[in-house]
């Protein structure tokens, strides 16, 4: 090439203008949430980093920390009925809600909004805990996942249930204090609230192909045991829970509005 040429190729290069960087998948997770739900950036931290205080479920599912911490809850919640027995079965049950309440509303909804999958893994994940002992907040690490990324919206929500949830209730269960069918049925109870309420963004025919298979459907597309099989079912043509919380049992708790003693 001669040197006309190759000052001409230059500057073809230089004033071609450069392909903008793709933004890292946490800032996409971070607005799609932030467009949709922004209210949920206040319990979920997205792609920032951890203080030193929030715990991976390793750390606080260890026998010494979770039980301090439910030493702590159970201290909050008896504050004014120090006399009382304490319940250990409606109280996990509670600790649980709180946990799960907070952690599946951006999952869920990041999960079905966005085009690019991210791992589930519970390494990616930190839980801060309230003074009071139960959660506060969740701060997420968004990590790529390819595998995830080809998959359907139902396989998805699969992914989150058997990797994300599965292990938290199985740390709970080995406390001995409460059966994972009683957190299932918490949990599918409130996945079934959120699709509800993400039905203007999901559609009706995907919220209600997620409704069907996630809570009349006894096995995942894989094969494995669905857990939230039949933890909502139909009760006066709508969607119910199908067994009480237990919260009530606990002092200054009381029923949920649609609780199944009523």
């Amino acid at each position: 090439m001669n040197v006309r040429a190759l000052s001409s190729a230059e500057n073809i290069i230089w004033r071609t203008p450069l392909s903008p960087e793709p933004a890292p998948l946490a800032a996409i997770v971070r607005e799609s949430i932030a467009e949709q739900r922004p209210a949920l950036l206040d319990i979920v931290r997205v792609g920032e980093v951890a203080p030193a205080e929030a715990m991976s479920l390793n750390a606080w599912q260890a026998a010494p920390q979770l039980q301090s911490l439910l030493n702590t809850y159970a201290d909050h919640i008896y504050r004014s009925e120090p006399d009382l027995t304490r319940e250990n079965k409606p109280l996990l049950s509670l600790w649980a809600q709180w946990y799960f309440g907070l952690q599946i509303p951006p999952l869920l909804l990041a999960l079905l909004t966005v085009n690019t999958g991210f791992s589930l893994s519970p390494r990616h994940c930190r839980a801060e805990f309230h003074e009071t002992g139960r959660v506060a907040r969740f701060w997420n690490d968004i990590v790529p996942d390819p595998a995830i990324t080809r998959l359907s919206p139902v396989e998805r929500v699969e992914r989150l249930i058997s990797e994300t949830l599965a292990p938290a209730v199985a740390a709970l269960e080995e406390t001995g204090e409460i059966h994972g069918k009683l957190i299932w049925s918490n949990t599918g109870y409130l996945i079934n609230w959120c699709l509800g309420d993400m039905k203007p963004l999901l559609g009706d025919a995907l919220a209600n192909e997620l409704r069907q298979h996630l809570f009349f459907s006894r096995n995942f597309t894989d094969g494995r045991e669905n857990p939230l099989w039949r933890s909502v079912i139909l009760r006066d043509g709508a969607l119910a829970r199908r067994t009480c919380c237990q919260r009530y049992r606990l002092p200054g708790v009381q029923q949920c509005g649609d609780c199944t003693l009523k």
